[in-house]
């Protein structure tokens, strides 16, 4: 290229004359224009002997594009370290610093005014030592030696753990760097090792409480593959360590349990089924009858990330016991309705004979045939009674049994609540008055009606009353009373008698269940049984309270009205007494 005279003849005859006084060549850097061009060239100047001037220019050009370009590059490395969450520091192969984030002056607590002075790495490590910063050293200046001959010995990347006072865990990495020295990387892990450590450790739990667990628990992956199984799931399905090793497929354990599953016909057929049944994404549940008798109740649940969950138990003890319970069950049943009917059937038998020995009883008693003598009448009136109270057993006995058959259909109508306790305590009255007893009725004439059977209720309220009586001192109290709510009337008999125990109250409303005390011995125990059996057919319950030497209360809550189907079918409360 020709260089043009005009761009260099100025600085070129001023550099002569420098060289001239220094008497030694000089060089200078200057931009000339070429062709158009603006270009750096290097211009040297210098004296000769004969008192002239030598001088030639280099072209820097490309030079200094080079330079400009790798300080872009360093600028940009430079910004990119700086926006890094790490803590970044590079050392030059003098160990000093030439370069950090503010990451780095963060994470150690570093003045940025002494860090810019690019201090040396032992400079900065007796600073951090000083501060308390560092794990403490037993020979601190061999460690720090040691430190120091990484700048010249250290040839691949090498990655630290440092556990520092303050509690902090530090995940440090030394890399050598190009242009000489070292780079440091550090970066605080330790939120992330404590997530690592309760992540292990709950792992561990649930593994250990899976390998422990009675069930059978296994997931198959999206793939297919077993992913996932407790030795429950093994001793179940009689699968060696060898079948579950290496995540098997789901078609290699199905064939592998073969033996178990395999109730004859195309088993190609059938394993094709089951595989595509375990791989749904649908969640069932249900029974496998196994070949050697082993029934199995499984559950498949369909988890998030495209795996099933499969948990197996070995239910036979619980079937066998089931199926045992339901023949003692079916069994218990039988005879209790045979009982039943055999009951009823001798108990309508017996009608025919007692009004018999009832009416002849009458006859003699009312001496239509002639008088008796004082003897001969206490005979007849003791045949008399004792015939009534067998003929009011064979009555309850077939109320009873009507009600366990499901037969017996209530008369509703409109029933006079004021009535009703009126009439019950005119029927008891007298016998009240024979035992010294106070019968009292607290009802207000207001109280309006309810729909139900009169006849049943009434009967219901004599047994109260008829057992309140019995179990009452002389000198004591028996008190019928209503109170109505919007949509129930509870009628209640208390008496001031020697009170249930608290285990006896339930017990009692059974048939042929009597209390204990004074009267024990006398009736046959289904007073309180009807009762319950009655108050239920209205839809309606019975309640007690009693307290030992006080008294008792027991309340009968009667829906005001008669629900649909009254009578035509048995409440299970009422199927339980009945069994």
């Amino acid at each position: 290229m020709e260089l043009p005279t005009s761009g260099f003849a100025e600085p070129a005859r001023g550099l002569a004359l420098v060289a001239r006084e220094r008497g030694a060549a000089i060089t200078e850097a200057r931009f000339v224009v070429v062709e158009g061009d603006r270009r750096l060239f290097e211009l040297t100047e210098m004296p000769v002997a004969s008192g002239g001037f030598f001088g030639f220019a280099v072209d820097r050009t490309r030079e200094r594009h080079f330079a400009d370009e790798l300080d872009r590059h360093i600028g940009a490395h430079a910004e990119v370290l700086e926006q890094l969450g790490s803590a970044i520091a590079i050392y030059g192969p003098d160990t000093r610093l030439k370069f950090y984030n503010q990451a780095y002056a963060r994470l150690w607590g570093l003045d940025e005014g002494w860090l810019r002075t690019e201090p040396p790495y032992g400079e900065v490590l007796e600073d951090l030592r000083a501060r308390r910063k560092l794990t403490e050293e037993a020979d601190f200046p061999r460690w720090k030696r040691q430190m120091l001959g990484q700048f010249t010995s250290l040839i691949e990347p090498q990655e630290d753990l440092v556990h520092l006072p303050d509690g902090r865990t530090l995940r440090s990495l030394s890399v050598p760097h190009p242009f000489g020295g070292l780079m440091f990387v550090m970066e605080d892990v330790t939120h992330t090792l404590a997530l690592e450590s309760s992540y292990n450790t709950l792992m561990a739990v649930q593994q250990e409480t899976l390998d422990n667990l009675a069930e059978g628990v296994a997931v198959f992956g999206g793939d297919g593959r077993l992913k996932l199984s407790n030795p429950a799931f093994a001793r179940l399905w009689r699968l060696g360590s060898d079948v579950l090793r290496g995540e098997p497929h789901v078609g290699e354990v199905v064939e592998a349990v073969r033996g178990l599953l395999h109730m004859g016909g195309d088993w190609r057929e059938q394993k094709g089924e089951l595989v595509a049944r375990l791989l749904d994404r649908e969640g069932t549940s249900g029974h496998i009858n196994c070949s050697d008798g082993t029934v199995v109740r499984y559950t498949q649940v369909p988890l998030p990330d495209g795996a099933v969950l499969l948990s197996c138990l070995d239910i036979t003890d619980t079937v066998r016991v089931e199926k045992a319970l339901r023949a003692s069950n079916e069994a218990l049943e039988t005879a209790d309705r045979l009982k039943s009917e055999f009951i009823a059937n001798v108990s309508y038998q017996l009608r025919t004979p007692l009004n018999a020995i009832m009416g002849f009883a009458e006859i003699l008693h009312n001496q239509y045939f002639g008088e008796l003598n004082v003897r001969q009448l206490e005979y007849a009136r003791g045949v008399l009674e004792a015939s009534r109270r067998l003929l009011a057993l064979v009555n309850d006995i077939l109320d009873l049994a009507t009600i366990e058959a499901g037969f017996m259909v209530l008369e509703r109508e409109p029933v006079d609540v004021a009535q009703l306790l009126h009439g019950v305590a005119g029927l008891t009255r007298d016998w009240a008055r024979k035992q010294s007893l106070d019968l009292r009725v607290e009802v207000h004439d207001g109280i309006g009606t309810l729909s139900g059977d009169e006849k049943r209720l009434k009967q219901a309220l004599f047994n109260l009353v008829s057992n309140a009586i019995k179990f009452t001192p002389a000198g004591g109290r028996i008190t019928l009373s209503a109170v109505r709510t919007p949509d129930a009337v509870t009628l209640a008999v208390s008496d001031t008698g020697i009170g249930i125990p608290q285990g006896d109250r339930q017990r009692v409303f059974g048939r042929f269940e009597r209390g204990q005390g004074p009267a024990n011995g006398s009736g046959a125990g289904l007073g309180l049984s009807l009762v319950k059996s009655f108050i239920e057919l209205h839809g309606g319950s019975v309640s007690m309270e009693s307290t030992n030497g006080v008294g008792t209360t027991v309340r009968c809550r009667l829906p005001v009205d008669l629900p649909d189907g009254g009578g035509g079918s048995l409440t299970p409360a009422i199927t339980q007494a009945a069994q």
